[in-house]
């Protein structure tokens, strides 16, 4: 299976303005489309709790949550918890092939800290908001190698795609 992460972000690296609230007001209306649109690609969407107030229609979507009750809300979602690798191998199990990963800094972090994530699409908005929580709000070290860009708009949204670098470690004579 391969997990893409979709994130808008700041100049400055803020993604969220506090746990509730991401960047949104900030962000382009070609940021939007752009995130609708490559979501609507994937199999599912994956999203946190707070990403949830989303629905992204055509793709089944899944959502995290520590809330045993919302298993059965009826809302046509799937509510999933645990683990990453845990999640990741149910999503895997349910035959899904490509899963957007459309969570905020936490749920993002989750993943990434378990290498699950293949590729990232990071929308960076041209404005700076100082402060909030940063694309990564802890000390994790990846790699990455930049596949592509596209200019969004005049006002110059960028979205920067990168693919996950394999390193070969290199034996010790």
């Amino acid at each position: 299976m391969k997990m893409i992460l979709y994130m808008a972000l700041s100049i400055d690296g803020i993604a969220a303005l506090d746990s509730r609230t991401g960047i949104e007001r900030y962000g382009s209306r070609e940021d939007h489309d752009f995130f609708i649109g490559e979501s609507k690609k994937c199999d599912a969407a994956l999203m946190g709790k707070n990403t949830a107030s989303f629905k992204i229609s055509g793709v089944p979507n899944v959502i995290l949550t520590h809330d045993s009750k919302l298993q059965n809300s009826g809302d046509g979602r799937l509510y999933l918890w645990g683990d990453p690798k845990e999640i990741y191998s149910e999503l895997e199990r349910r035959g899904f092939k490509k899963v957007a990963l459309l969570g905020g800094p936490f749920t993002n972090a989750q993943f990434l800290r378990q290498g699950l994530v293949d590729e990232m699409f990071l929308t960076v908005e041209p404005v700076t908001i100082g402060q909030g929580l940063h694309f990564l709000n802890e000390a994790l070290e990846s790699r990455w190698t930049l596949a592509d860009t596209k200019i969004l708009n005049k006002k110059g949204s960028l979205v920067l795609h990168y693919k996950k670098t394999c390193e070969k470690k290199q034996n010790s004579l």
